[in-house]
């Protein structure tokens, strides 16, 4: 066998610029009582505007980290938002959720890509998932991507300009909030049930949007 050639004295790859999405997985007796409490709560909620229109999806009110009932699962997203912003390294004082509110999509349903503006971070829980059911797609958040997208040999995370996670019960996820996503339309047998919220840094305008240079004399 010829010895390999090294034509270069360096070789490497430098990633840049990385979206970063994070997965949370509770466990079992953690998320068991938590769906105990939520899922009736969000089944009533949705039951009073709830009409028999196949491929709706049916939304709460925004205001559900103030319901009792979802005590305990915004104690679980303020602990992995903290992580998030840790993780970041941001240097901030304090954060809220500024929305909360529960999805039901039957089968046959599905959500236009979408972001959340005016927020810092996102999140989704599952609460009820089907089996075989679709998963959270995100897209390609560099629109100049797509200008040249030649054929690949195999579709991976760096030529994707659409990619699936996987959800399941329990799964909470926490991505940027200026990260598009979409559900495609389901074929599942029986309704998923997530609950998505929203996070801002507290003290925006007083903390952060002050020009971050200084003029010295």
């Amino acid at each position: 066998m010829a010895e390999q050639v090294q034509v270069f004295a360096d070789s490497r790859v430098i990633t840049m610029f990385p979206t970063c999405v994070w997965l949370h997985d509770l466990k079992p007796e953690d998320y068991g009582p938590i769906n105990e409490q939520i899922l009736p709560a969000i089944k009533d909620m949705i039951g009073r505007q709830r009409e028999n229109e196949e491929g709706r999806t049916w939304q709460t009110h925004h205001d559900l980290h103030q319901h009792a009932e979802f005590k305990r699962l915004v104690a679980f997203a303020r602990r992995a938002t903290q992580g998030v912003l840790d993780f970041l390294q941001v240097d901030y004082s304090d954060f809220q959720i500024t929305g909360c509110w529960a999805n039901v999509n039957p089968p046959r349903s599905s959500h236009r890509p979408h972001s959340h503006p005016n927020n810092f971070l996102s999140g989704v829980y599952y609460a009820q998932v089907p089996e075989t059911s679709d998963g959270l797609v995100f897209h390609e958040p560099r629109q100049q991507a797509m200008i040249m997208s030649p054929k690949v040999k195999m579709v991976n995370e760096l030529t994707n300009s659409d990619f699936k996670l996987d959800v399941q019960t329990g799964r909470l996820v926490i991505f940027p909030a200026w990260l598009w996503h979409s559900v495609a339309r389901t074929g599942a047998a029986g309704d998923r049930v997530s609950v998505s919220f929203n996070v801002m840094l507290s003290n925006y305008a007083e903390d952060f949007s002050p020009p971050r240079w200084s003029r010295h004399r």
